[in-house]
C-alpha cells in the first residue's frame, strides 16, 4: 500500500519516550501452553521459570507485567520454530479462557454487539492496547491501537484477531473470516497460516485493522441470555474500575470525541473539551502526559476516517474531504498523500481490489 513515491513526510518534533506500566491477563497464555502441549513441548518447563503453572493461569486476577509477556512469547516462538504461533495459539482456545468478558460476548445477541464489547473490556485482557470499531456502509473496519512506548511480538495482534474471529465463528455456529486484515509488521517467511486464517493479508501497512463487511455485523449469536449479559458485564465493568487509570484511556476518549465532533461538523477543541466536561487547558496538559496532543489525535483520526470512507463507495472523494472538515479537496489531497504516500484515488482503488486469489 506504499509504492507510490512521493517525498517523505516533515519529521514530527521528538517526544520523551514514555514506557508504560502495561500488563496482561496470565489467561491470554493459557492458549499458547494448549497450543505447546498439542505440537509436543512442555508446556510446564515453559511456565516454571516465571513462577507459573497452568493451575495458574486460571486466576482471573493474576496480572502480568507486559514485558515478561512478551518474554515468554519470544520464548514459545523459539520452542516451537512457528511464527504463526498467535493463529496456532487462538486455534487451541476453549470458550473460558478469557473468563467473564469471553461469557459475556457470548451473550451478545450479534457480532456486532460482541466486538463493541470486546473494545470497551480489553484493558480486561491487556490495558496496553485499545480497539474501535468503525462503521461505514458497505464496510466495517475494527482498528487495533497499541499504547505509545510498548513494543509488541507480530503474534501477538495476530493472535488477538484470530481470537476474535474464533469466538464470532463458535458464537454464530459457522466459520467467518474477514475480508481481510492489515498489519503494521513486516510479512514472516511463511505467510500461508494468515492467510488462511484471515482470507488476505496486507503487511507493512500503517495501522492493525481487520475489514469486515457492515452487514456481517448483523449476524445473530446462537443463544444469547440478555439477563446473564447484564450481570456479566456488571461483574466486568467492576473489574474494570480496578485497574489503575492508564493516561492512555484518556487519550482515547478524546479521540472518541473528536469523531463524535467530526460527525457532527467540527472538531474544534473548545466543542471536544465541553464533550468531555473539562478546559481545553486540562486536555492539553493530560495529552502531553499521554505522550501526545490534540493536534496529533486530530490528524489520526481524520486518517482513520478516510481510509474507512474511501475503502467503501457511499461518499466521493470532495464528500469525504468536507465530511473530515477539510476547507477544500486539495488540502485533504495533501494530507492523504502525507498519511500513506498514496492519493485518495490511489487508495480507494487498492483498497477495493479483489483478492489476488479470489473469493474463499
Amino acid at each position: 500500500m506504499q509504492d507510490s513515491p512521493v517525498s517523505e513526510a516533515p519529521a514530527r518534533r521528538p517526544r520523551p519516550t514514555v514506557v508504560p506500566d502495561a500488563t496482561c491477563s496470565v489467561r491470554v497464555l493459557r492458549p499458547f501452553a494448549k497450543y505447546l502441549a498439542a505440537a509436543g513441548h512442555d508446556a510446564d518447563a515453559w511456565l516454571e521459570p516465571h513462577g507459573l503453572s497452568l493451575e495458574r493461569l486460571q486466576d482471573s486476577d493474576l496480572r502480568l507485567p507486559h514485558d515478561q509477556a512478551m518474554a515468554m512469547l519470544a520464548q514459545a516462538m523459539v520452542v516451537t520454530g512457528d511464527s504463526a504461533i498467535g493463529v496456532r495459539a487462538a486455534g487451541c482456545e476453549e470458550p473460558d479462557d478469557f473468563d467473564v468478558v469471553g461469557y459475556a460476548a457470548a451473550n451478545c445477541a450479534t457480532l456486532g454487539e460482541a466486538m463493541r464489547l470486546a473494545a470497551r473490556f480489553i484493558p480486561l485482557v491487556h490495558d496496553g492496547i485499545a480497539m474501535e470499531l468503525d462503521v461505514a456502509p458497505p464496510l466495517a473496519a475494527l482498528r487495533v491501537r497499541v499504547m505509545p512506548g510498548l513494543s509488541f511480538l507480530p503474534p501477538t495482534i495476530e493472535f488477538l484477531f484470530a481470537s476474535l474471529l474464533v469466538y464470532g465463528s463458535r458464537f454464530i455456529g459457522r466459520r467467518t473470516r474477514p475480508l481481510r486484515v492489515e498489519l503494521a509488521h513486516p510479512a514472516p517467511a511463511d505467510p500461508v497460516p494468515l492467510e488462511e486464517a484471515f482470507r488476505e493479508v496486507r503487511f507493512d501497512a500503517d495501522e492493525y485493522v481487520m475489514w469486515t463487511q457492515a452487514w456481517a455485523l448483523d449476524l445473530p449469536h446462537s443463544a444469547p441470555d440478555r439477563s446473564l449479559l447484564g450481570i456479566l458485564t456488571s461483574h466486568a465493568d467492576g473489574r474494570l474500575r480496578q485497574l489503575s487509570p492508564s493516561p492512555r484511556s484518556f487519550a482515547e476518549q478524546v479521540r472518541a470525541a473528536i469523531g463524535e465532533e467530526l460527525a457532527a461538523g467540527g472538531s474544534g477543541v473548545e466543542r471536544v473539551a465541553r464533550r468531555l466536561t473539562i478546559s481545553p487547558r486540562t486536555l492539553h496538559r493530560r495529552l502531553a502526559g499521554a505522550a501526545t496532543s490534540y493536534g496529533e489525535l486530530v490528524d489520526d483520526v481524520r486518517r482513520s476516517q478516510a481510509m474507512l470512507h474511501l475503502a467503501g463507495s457511499q461518499f466521493s472523494i470532495a464528500e469525504i474531504s468536507s465530511l473530515l472538515g477539510f476547507a477544500h479537496p486539495n488540502a485533504f489531497h495533501k494530507a492523504f498523500k502525507r498519511w500513506t504516500r498514496m492519493t485518495p484515488a490511489q487508495y480507494r482503488d487498492e483498497a477495493q481490489r479483489p483478492s489476488p486469489s479470489g473469493p474463499r
